[in-house]
Order: C-alpha cells, then structure tokens, then sequence
C-alpha cells in the first residue's frame, strides 16, 4: 500500500515537473524567438542602467515573462531600435520612432505591420507638433509613450465582445478585407473604446491639462485652463469619479474610433465641432437633438460667460443656504424658548422633551 502511494506521489511530482518545464520552455522560446541578437542577456538584469547628466536615474531593464506576454512579443528589439547596427552597441541617444514598419507580417494581411497610419493621424491632431510651436510648447506636448506602454494581453468572455467597434478599431491599422483577428488580441484592444478604465484616462489627460502652471506658460485660453475643473463639475465627471465604467471620459467625446484624431474644438474634423457634436452625443444619448447638443459638457458658472447660469445658480444657492439657515434658527429660538418654560433635553422614558413636574403645596403652608 505504501507503494502504491509513493509511486503515486512521484507521479504527479513528474507530472507537475514536466509541466513546468514545458511552460518554461515555451516562454523561452517565444522571448529568445524575438531577440535574435540575444538582447536579453544584458537586459535582463534589473539593476542595468545609468544616471544622467542632470542626475535622472534610466532604467534599462526587461522582464523577460511580461514582455513574452505582452503585445509585442514577437516583434525584434532592433524592428523598433533601429539606429542600433551593432552589438554592443554605442550609448542610446535616439527616442523610438512608432511609425517605423515592422518585419512582421500579420495573418489577416499581406504587407508589413506598422503604425504609420495611425501616427500620421495623431500628428495632424492637437498633440501633433507643428513648425510654428515654440520649444516650451514642443516639449510640453505628449509623445507616443507617454501613454502607451507595452500592455499585457487580458482576455474577457466572449459575448461581451463589442463586434462593429472591433471592425472600426482594426480598420485603423488594417486593411479592411479578409479581417480574421486572432481572440486574444481582439479581447485585448477592445473590450471598450480604449484599454484604460475611464478613471485611468482622466488621470492620464489631467497630467497636463490640470498643470495651471504648464497652461499658462504657453498662454492657453481661460476655458481650457479651467477644462479639468469644469468637466470635475459635470455630471460625467461625478460619475467618473465615483467609479462608473460607462461614463463619458476625455476620449469619449474628443476623439473617434481612431482614438487619436483630437482636435481643437472650430477644426470641421472634430468630434466637438457643433456640425458633429450631436453625431458624437449619439453614441452614448441615443435620442440626442440639436437642442441636447447644446448643453455644456464643460460648465462654467462665472456672470462673465454665462450670466443666466450663474443667476440660476446664485438663487438656488442662496434657496438651499437660507432654507437650511432658517430651519436651524427655528430649532434654535424653539429650544430657548422650551428652556425657559421649564422643559428640559433628555434621552429617555420615551420623549426628549420633559417638563419639571410642579410641586404641590403643604397643607401646613395653605
């Protein structure tokens, strides 16, 4: 009997063995399939990396497990390094260039995989640098990094998978034609408009809208200076704040499908353009009208922009603060006026109110 259990236990001890290994293996396939040039031998360690002339501290490190399961697992260190021509290479001076066409070929194309659609698209919006920017502005405006990361794949159940919003999202990059994207990636990129919550993108934009020093270095209007604070008043901005996932967030009105295409606010390309605010309304207000169009996503309270809003609000307040006042001076002359009726404050026998019961005179006194 005893036999048969240890023969058993070593079984399974094989068993899990090999299954670890196998899993080992293949991540280590899947990392040392993308650095032909053995990159990670390197990289890998996590204390790599330098310190600056102005004292910035670079860390050069990469984590083998999460760049194996990340979205560009199978793309080569030098298809986006490539101002690295050899190894060792020379000190890195250079910042990766997004629109540079990758060496692989997705399933669902014929050509080379690149950004380059995209980044034309983000360098015609708002955030794109113009020859015209100062340097304060050209330094001030995001890069691609800046958001993006190298995002691990997250899955979700299948049914939940919004299938016209894949087809727009994947039109963005991909030819249209014979689109046949593989589970993983489609549950990935577009379980909603982008991979980032609502509040994640709040926090993401207000890093330089809500900078009021950075904004009035480069002399931005008072609107956009007060953007963050007005969209915090705003009823999708309460709901974002208290954890809804539906919300509108910065993205959701300022952007299409194409998620990069922001634009200021008179350019007929944008989603906030009048002709195409309510077209933009419409995704999440269905029954959107010209008149719903109208109403202030971002609003503003000052007599200066709008002078029946701020009446409206001064009245109301001035209702609420002097109900509220005029219940507690009520409460206030009512107990004086209990006190010197002899009624007195007490928690118990059923009632707060108690009044002193009156003494009856001595027979003696009579």
């Amino acid at each position: 009997m005893i036999r048969i259990i240890l023969r058993s236990t070593i079984h399974a001890l094989l068993g899990l063995t090999a299954i670890g290994l196998s899993t080992f293996l293949s991540t280590c396939s899947s990392v040392s399939a993308a650095d032909k040039d053995n990159c990670l031998m390197c990289h890998r360690h996590r204390s790599i990396g330098r310190i600056d002339e102005n004292g910035r501290r670079w860390n050069y490190h990469v984590d083998e497990l999460s760049h194996s399961h990340s979205v560009h697992n199978k793309i080569e260190c030098r298809d986006c390094h490539t101002y690295i021509t050899k190894i060792p290479h020379d000190p890195v001076i250079q910042e990766i260039n997004c629109a540079t066409q990758c060496h692989i070929r997705p399933p669902f194309s014929q050509e080379t995989f690149s950004h380059e659609k995209i980044v034309g698209i983000f360098n015609q919006s708002s955030h794109g640098i113009r020859p015209q920017d100062s340097e304060e502005l050209k330094n001030a405006k995001p890069t691609c990094k800046f958001c993006h990361l190298n995002p691990l794949y997250i899955a979700m159940p299948e049914e939940n998978v919004p299938f016209q919003e894949t087809l727009n999202r994947c039109a963005n990059c991909h030819p249209q034609n014979n689109v046949v994207l593989a589970y993983k990636h489609i549950t990935h990129r577009l379980r909603h408009k982008a991979s980032r919550s609502p509040q994640e993108i709040v926090q993401l934009c207000d890093k330089c809208h809500d900078d009021k020093a950075l904004l009035k270095k480069l002399n931005v209007s008072a609107k956009a200076l007060a953007a963050t604070e007005s969209y915090n008043r705003s009823i999708h901005g309460k709901l974002v704040r208290l954890g809804s996932k539906k919300a509108a967030d910065c993205i959701s009105c300022h952007s299409s499908d194409a998620l990069h295409d922001i634009y200021g606010k008179d350019n007929p390309k944008a989603t906030i353009h009048p002709d195409n605010l309510a077209r933009t309304c419409r995704q999440c207000h269905e029954k959107t009208n010209d008149w719903f169009a109208k109403i202030a996503v971002h609003p503003s309270v000052g007599h200066k922009e709008n002078i029946v809003i701020y009446g409206i609000n001064f009245v109301l307040r001035i209702a609420l603060y002097g109900s509220v006042l005029s219940l507690v001076g009520l409460m206030l002359f009512e107990t004086m006026g209990r006190r010197r009726s002899g009624v007195r404050f007490l928690l118990k026998q059923g009632s707060s109110w108690q009044r002193r019961p009156k003494t009856k005179p001595n027979k003696e006194e009579q």
